[in-house]
């Protein structure tokens, strides 16, 4: 039986050195993993929406301006009521139901 040298040590049984390096490892990789702060992800914030109906001579910048309650520009506020409601113009009609972005 021939005995290998690992930092100055002879190593009498292969088997047993290797799995006590493998749990070393595992050990050290384990406290490494656990003094890291962990991230984690929350996703996107929910947004709660109000349901309006449009009346007859309503715009989409009343409507924004009514229900604009955050202080955020108007024609950011238009915006995402026309992404919401997937509206390709500032066109409504009587009737009409869009969903205001509220927090």
């Amino acid at each position: 039986m021939t005995r290998e040298v690992f930092f100055g040590l002879k190593i009498v049984n292969r088997a047993r050195f290797i799995a006590f390096i493998s749990i070393v490892i595992i050990s050290i990789s384990f406290m490494v993993n656990s003094l890291v702060p962990q991230t984690t992800v929350s996703g996107q914030t929910e947004i709660k929406y109000i349901q309006v109906t449009v009346e007859p001579g309503d715009t989409l910048w009343e409507i924004a301006m009514k229900y604009n309650k955050n202080g955020k520009d108007v024609r950011k506020f238009i915006y995402d009521i026309m992404k919401e409601n997937n509206l390709k113009n500032s066109g409504l009609y009587e009737g009409q139901l869009i969903n205001i972005p509220v927090k």
